[in-house]
């Protein structure tokens, strides 16, 4: 196992209403992207951590996006078809980008 590292994790989706199996009881859960896992896969998960990192309700996490401190070289199996039970370590809501940086003003790259 390598070390952790900072790393982005972005809400694509939610799903309310669900339980990933039997045992769940959390029943909002939230499709996520973690580009440097996949940029294509996304990986369904409970939606609590990220209610809780944020302060918001589950159905609002669309488009937020998160650090947390995951190991690049164990990302999930392809396997689970049932969705993820997946942690989530030092999750934290990202700051916001700066509007000056969206801008794309004078002496940026273009």
């Amino acid at each position: 196992m390598s070390e952790p590292l900072k790393t982005v994790v972005t809400v694509i989706a939610v799903d309310e209403g669900s339980r990933l199996d039997c045992c769940d009881e959390d029943t909002a859960h939230v499709w996520v992207r973690v580009t440097v896992w996949s940029p294509r896969r996304a990986y369904l998960t409970g939606a609590s951590p990220f209610v809780a990192a944020s302060g918001e309700e589950a159905a609002a996490l669309v488009g937020l996006r998160f650090f947390a401190d995951l190991d690049l070289d164990d990302p999930p199996s392809n396997t689970d078809t049932d969705g993820e039970r997946l942690e989530w370590p030092g999750l934290a809501l990202c700051p916001p980008i700066p509007a000056e940086w969206l801008a794309g003003g004078e002496g940026g790259a273009r």
